[in-house]
């Protein structure tokens, strides 16, 4: 069985591959590599159709997932391509460039593919499991934890959804000078600092449950662990940090009276 889960796992890894070299070749030509964060979202629905189409796959949980995925990744999408469009390189990858260029150009350019797609589809091709793993064994799908991990994965999408549009109105408030607060701390970011992240890994949670009955579903808890871990360890550290250097007083205040990740009622 577990052969034939890594079997099933070699269309979806095919397609990811051409998907970032692809997308690897028009951030070369645009001279902007943070074509990658709006691209992340659509590798996992991109490279899971692929894998349908290549296995002939028509049954319920493989397609269910794949819809899912298809939600979740065009509102990531949009919002980030809404965020940039406009705008130069992102900071991270101008700094990037910068440091790589001074070593040449040709490892500037292998040093972004590997850095920045190769290893990001890597990561896509192991939070992406669940997928995977509903393809290996579709008739053995399990109702119940269809729905039980359906509803997880509405909530976490509503939440994210819902923490991303009163952020995004924050700032746009801000832009136009009209709003006095410095920092983000009412709606759902009153109830936790990263929000949206909480949301994130509960989408994740939610297509690990799903498969969770199936042979060597349990793997399938590997997807949201890993993202759980890269919100709450990496992503998440490094924007605390950036409002703390911008926002040192404020910032600190906020962190003691608001959980850091799991929302919850603010502390007195």
């Amino acid at each position: 069985m577990l052969e034939t889960l890594l079997v099933n796992m070699v269309p979806f890894e095919i397609f990811l591959l051409g998907y970032v070299s692809l997308v690897f070749v028009i951030a070369q030509i645009k001279h902007d590599n943070s074509v990658m964060d709006i691209a992340y979202g659509p590798a996992f629905f991109v490279s899971a159709l692929g894998a349908l189409w290549w296995t002939i796959t028509t049954t319920t949980l493989p397609i269910i997932i794949t819809l899912l995925l298809g939600i979740w990744s065009t509102r990531l999408a949009v919002r980030i391509y809404r965020k940039n469009h406009g705008k130069p390189e992102d900071a991270r990858y101008a700094a990037w460039r910068s440091e790589w260029m001074k070593r040449g150009y040709i490892y500037f350019v292998l040093r972004s593919l590997v850095q920045i797609n190769l290893l990001q589809g890597f990561i896509i091709a192991l939070v992406a499991i669940p997928f995977s793993i509903a393809l290996a064994t579709p008739f053995a799908a399990s109702p119940l934890f269809i729905i039980a991990g359906l509803c997880v994965y509405v909530l976490g999408i509503s939440i994210e959804s819902i923490a991303d549009y009163q952020l995004d109105q924050f700032l746009a408030r801000k832009r136009a000078g009209t709003e006095p607060a410095v920092l983000m701390t009412t709606g759902l970011f009153h109830y936790s600092r990263r929000p949206n992240y909480f949301g994130e890994t509960l989408i994740w949670w939610g297509l690990a449950i799903m498969v969770l009955p199936l042979p060597f579903g349990y793997l399938g808890i590997m997807s949201p662990l890993l993202i759980t871990y890269i919100v709450t360890n990496v992503t998440g550290p490094m924007l605390e940090n950036i409002f703390l250097q911008k926002y040192p007083t404020e910032y600190r205040e906020y962190m003691r009276t608001t959980n850091y990740f799991i929302p919850w009622f603010p502390k007195k």
